[in-house]
């Protein structure tokens, strides 16, 4: 609920920051400035004056490897791109480990350099005098080593470069010709490192492997006689291609063999058919082999020969001639023999046949016993390729082993086992220190201490609101009943002053104070300018001696402000008492006054916050022109608090929480009707009263306020003098 009042606050026409006031307080309190700005400039001179200078020395070693296409081992990968960015992080570790710390110690001679060996520097006064007392204890015996290495590291920095395989080394020391030394000592050191490291895996790999060695000759021995072995129990002797064993050497020959008989077998019998279909047909001539025969030539010549002759004889002579039939006989014979010899080129055929086919039977039965054979020895075959599969394995590590240790021993050498580094910038003696800068932590310094002490200044200028310009609205942004009428005359209000002597059960006797006029509403009585009058200065003094100090539980204040009788004045003394704390703590005026109801007509109040028809931010104004906020009483207010008893307990609590005072206002008229809803809830109740002319009725309004159990009456009562007693 606090978060909506918060926002219920937030101001109508606002305050304006002034610019020229905060300059004016900054002029006012230039001192507040220029001496805390001063003073810190002085400060920081000396400092980095009177300060040791360090310098800083860097070297830069690049992560790649040193093996070249000689160096590297037969097989091996080239690793130049091995450092990803894990890597690079590890061979930093390396290069600040206490092993390379304690060897660069050592080459450095910092054992006795005071500025790094704290038992080398000079006791100071203070430390020889608790030596003395026998209070400082005896210096703590640690190796020399040991003693530098926390300053050692302290001067160190390694770190990679962003994006690249490079390392930076950064040594700081008072002497730069050390610190350039030092660095790049420290790189040396660090390729020393490595270089050793790779030389002592090397020999160990190499002593390891030459104790391998020689049994692993022995079992490369065993394995390949016991293949030999095997094979020549069991026939197992290796064909003419050394691939394959005899017997299956000799199925691949036979079979061989006998697919070439078979091939002769199959060409044997179709030459014999095909020539006996042709003698068949008549076409003798057309066989290969017969046309080829030279005797069988010869007849053919000899037929045509005797044709020629005949078809001459035959134009002399008759078929019935002697001659035509010797001419014809001869021609037969001539032809009855090469049928013959064609018949017997046929049987030569069919013999061929014949014998192929009985080689083929031959080369069948032997195959087949071949294959037995084969058979038989295919199950040796798998025992024997086991056999050899074990001794090529155990032959290939031998000769791996052998080819790894003459490699380890060509690189025993420290020369022939490079670092995986190389120094690509050497460190160079500095000129400038790195420490301190001076121009800069001046500069640093000294605008720090400005920008500190103006802070402050504006800070406690802010706080106190003087920075802040209140912004009148114009017209049309006033509510209409803020307005004051035409013509309506200002209200005298006389001022407080010290409080008098009152008497016991509170109340307050004094000289009257004339006639008074009609209490017009806190708002119009800051219209009409008499708020300035009715406050001057300690006038509100005595009043808030008696309020006291703030309650606790972190809430504000709340003062109930109410009167005897309606022209007692309760509006004034209230709108005093708000304009007097809003300049300094935040406060909100809480009026129930009929009058100001009345003319709040239609505007959400507290009766509407009570029911819950309205937030926080719709009941919430601001005054014109002032940071005071303000809740008018609402619609029916007293019927509202009557149908819902406690109803006021939450919203006070929620506006105590964001204002330090809450001033709630209840004239005469309504005092006896919302005393008991409100006095609960509040931590002073303030009565005013013109005590000569109206002690019965003060007397009465007290009564009202005891019996509703109010837990601080104040009674205020105007003095003859034009001042007023608070009791």
């Amino acid at each position: 609920m606090s978060k909506e009042v918060a926002a219920g606050v937030q101001p109508a026409g606002g305050d304006e920051l002034d610019l020229g006031a905060l300059w004016r307080a900054l002029v006012r309190r230039r001192m507040w400035i220029a001496l805390p700005t001063l003073l810190a400039f002085v400060g920081a001179f000396l400092i980095v004056n009177l300060v040791t200078p360090r310098y800083t020395a860097e070297t830069s070693v690049l992560l790649v490897s040193g093996d070249t296409f000689y160096t590297r081992p037969e097989g091996g990968a080239d690793t130049g791109s091995q450092f990803d960015e894990e890597a690079v992080q590890s061979e930093v570790q390396v290069i600040m480990s206490r092993d390379l710390a304690r060897d660069v110690i050592r080459k450095l001679g910092l054992v006795g350099n005071p500025e790094f060996d704290p038992d080398a520097r000079v006791l100071g006064l203070r430390q020889r005098i608790m030596q003395w007392l026998g209070l400082g204890g005896a210096r703590k015996e640690r190796p020399p080593e040991e003693r530098v290495l926390p300053t050692y590291y302290e001067r160190l920095n390694v770190f990679p470069l962003p994006r690249s395989r490079v390392v930076a080394i950064e040594f700081s020391s008072a002497d730069p010709d050390l610190a350039a030394r030092a660095a790049n000592t420290i790189a040396e050191s660090y390729l020393d490192f490595q270089r050793s490291v790779k030389q002592s895996a090397t020999q160990a790999a190499s002593q390891w492997l030459a104790e391998t060695i020689e049994p692993l000759r022995k079992q490369v021995a065993e394995a390949e006689a016991k293949v030999e072995d095997f094979r020549a129990r069991h026939g197992l002797m290796s064909g003419s291609s050394g691939e394959v064993t005899l017997p299956s050497q000799q199925l691949a020959e036979l079979s061989a063999q006998l697919s070439a008989a078979r091939s002769a077998q199959a060409d044997a019998e179709a030459k014999a058919r095909l020539i006996r279909d042709l003698i068949a047909s008549g076409r003798v001539f057309d066989i290969p082999d017969v046309a080829n025969n030279e005797f069988i030539r010869r007849l053919l010549e000899q037929r045509i020969a005797l044709r020629a002759q005949l078809a001459l004889e035959e134009r002399t002579l008759l078929p019935a001639h002697p001659r035509i039939k010797q001419l014809n006989a001869q021609i037969a014979d001539l032809e009855n023999q090469i049928r013959q010899e064609a018949q017997r080129t046929v049987r030569s055929l069919e013999n061929e046949a014949k014998l192929a086919a009985a080689r083929v039977d031959s080369l069948q039965k032997a195959f087949d016993a071949q294959s037995a054979v084969a058979a038989k020895a295919k199950e040796y075959e798998v025992e024997l390729r086991a056999l050899e599969r074990e001794a090529r394995t155990q032959r290939e590590q031998l000769e791996t082993y052998l080819t790894r240790y003459r490699e380890a021993q060509a690189r025993e050498v420290e020369s022939a086992s490079p670092a995986d580094a190389r120094i690509v910038s050497r460190a160079v003696v500095p000129g400038t220190p790195s420490f301190p800068k001076k121009v800069p932590i001046i500069a640093i310094v000294t605008l720090a201490a400005f920008s500190l002490a103006t802070t402050l200044v504006i800070a406690l200028e802010l706080l106190s609101g003087r920075a802040f310009v209140p912004v009148a609205p114009s017209l049309a942004q006033v509510p209409a009943e803020v307005v004051p009428e035409p013509g309506a005359a200002p209200v005298a209000e006389p001022a407080l002053a010290a409080p008098a002597q009152a008497p016991v059960q509170g109340e307050a006797v004094a000289a009257a104070d004339g006639p008074a006029q009609e209490q017009p509403s806190p708002r119009q009585l800051r219209e009409d300018g008499d708020v300035g009058a009715a406050v001057q200065a300690g006038a509100l003094a005595p009043l808030l001696a008696r309020l006291g100090d703030r309650p606790g539980q972190g809430r504000g204040r709340r003062v109930l402000v109410t009167e005897a009788a309606a022209e007692a004045g309760a509006v004034r003394l209230a709108r005093a008492l708000a304009d007097d704390r809003v300049n300094t703590e935040r406060t909100i005026l809480l009026d129930m006054t009929a009058g100001g109801a009345k003319r709040d007509a239609g505007r959400p109040g507290l009766a509407e916050l009570a029911s819950g028809t309205a937030s926080f931010t719709d009941v919430i104004g601001r005054d014109p022109g002032t940071r005071l906020h303000h809740v008018s009483a609402g619609a029916d207010l007293a019927a509202t608090l009557d149908a819902r008893p406690g109803a006021l307990e939450l919203p006070l609590l929620a506006l105590d929480q964001t204002y330090e005072w809450v001033i709630l206002i209840v004239d005469a008229a309504g005092l006896e009707a919302l005393a008991p809803h409100v006095l609960p809830y509040v931590d002073h109740a303030v009565l005013v009263s013109q005590e000569a002319e109206q002690a019965e009725t003060t007397r009465a309004a007290y009564g009202r306020l005891a019996r509703a159990k109010a837990r601080d009456i104040i009674v205020v009562v105007p003095q003859a003098d034009g001042t007023r007693a608070a009791a």
